[in-house]
């Protein structure tokens, strides 16, 4: 019985983390899913140029006008800053805009992600993470 008490004690310690979400998102992999694309987007009559991707020129604006105002320098309070590319590399993208996690639904629409937005972010992280 004290092996089993041990051992329940034991796995209850070392199975807490933190609820910090950088840290719990650091060591994904960054695969993304694709089974909900709207591969549409990708026909040549598109305006969702995703091609030649990088930080600077596409994701950055992108994070700038629908992440940071939660997640950029001032007052971020959630855990995770966005404000630059290494900061960037820590925080699995995919996971979040696969499963409807960020930008919370509860978000007003003007920082929702569009489907172009996110086919971007997505290609770009399968890409290489060009800066």
């Amino acid at each position: 019985m004290k092996q089993i008490s041990f051992f329940l004690f034991f796995l209850f310690v070392f199975s807490c983390n933190t609820d910090n979400e950088q840290d719990y998102f650091a060591n994904s992999n960054f695969d993304c899913n694709w089974d909900n694309t709207n591969f549409s987007l990708f026909s040549p009559s598109s305006d969702c140029v995703l091609e030649n991707l990088s930080f600077e020129l596409n994701i950055l604006p992108i994070i700038n006008a629908k992440c940071n105002s939660c997640h950029g320098n001032d007052g971020n309070n959630h855990g995770v800053n966005l404000t630059t590319y290494d900061n960037l590399l820590n925080y699995d993208f995919c996971f979040q805009i696969d499963n409807d996690l960020m930008p919370p639904p509860t978000l007003p629409v003007q920082f929702q992600l569009t489907q172009c937005e996110k086919l971007k972010i997505k290609t770009w992280i399968e890409d290489g993470l060009a800066e």
